[in-house]
């Protein structure tokens, strides 16, 4: 998860990028991958981290358009919108892939764009698990949208880095439907994968948080017994805080 995180701070105009970018369907992002405007491409090359977007023509375009940046990137701005085409190609899962990013490692380019090659291949291998999770379409329910079901996949799996970022984009983008709130609820009453760890705790105490954060009283419950009984000390401090989103 570090990898990913630093990789997302390859820019300063990133955060507001993640801020704004809003996932789209597949033919939306082929549609913006052909056209000119490259503010739009970085949003939505943004937004393919929770996309659950598996279809290889938009890959194989984000490849094509980086291709054509390579030769050009020369400076903060056009090595920026290489390094984010690279970003987004990891965001693919697929091994294909991989010999675009070691050509740019082994070949002629700007050592930064090399050192974001190198990111890419660690993502990439990240998201040969993330990926089939986040595009899984067995449990999708057609009452919410692509975006809802994507995150839902990302609550339910055994991968406390997606629980936790999902867990954020819930609360980040107040995104309080049934259908998450009633996976965070399930999950949490069971939490299989909390152990006395950093990263658990914190995915299982931004569970609680974005549950608590739709102030609906049908939850309050269990973020009291979370509160009184968790076997985490920590998780139990934090659900404490959070019960105070009902008052």
């Amino acid at each position: 998860m570090r990898i990913l995180l630093l990789f997302i701070g390859l820019s300063l105009s990133l955060f507001s990028l993640i801020a704004a970018a809003k996932p789209m369907t597949e033919a939306q992002y082929i549609e913006v991958f052909h056209s000119e405007d490259i503010q739009q491409q970085k949003g939505a090359l943004a937004s393919l981290v929770m996309a659950g977007i598996s279809d290889p023509k938009v890959y194989d375009k984000i490849e094509e358009n980086l291709q054509k940046s390579l030769p050009l990137a020369v400076d903060r701005h056009t090595i920026d919108y290489s390094a984010w085409l690279l970003k987004g190609l990891a965001y693919s899962g697929n091994e294909k892939y991989a010999a675009t990013f070691n050509a740019v490692i082994a070949g002629d380019y700007h050592s930064k764009l090399q050192k974001y090659a190198r990111k890419s291949l660690k993502i990439l291998d990240q998201y040969k698990v993330w990926a089939p999770i986040l595009s899984n379409k067995s449990l999708y329910d057609d009452k919410f949208s692509q975006a809802s079901n994507v995150l839902a996949n990302a609550l339910r799996s055994d991968v406390l880095e997606l629980k936790l970022n999902a867990a954020k984009r819930v609360i980040n983008d107040n995104l309080h439907n049934n259908q998450l709130l009633e996976i965070l609820n399930s999950e949490l009453k069971n939490p299989h994968l909390l152990k006395h760890e950093k990263l658990a705790i914190q995915a299982y105490a931004y569970m609680a948080k974005a549950l608590a954060s739709s102030e609906d009283e049908a939850y309050k419950a269990t973020i009291e017994e979370i509160a009184q009984s968790s076997s985490e000390k920590k998780l139990r401090k934090y659900a404490t805080k959070y019960i105070k989103s009902y008052y």
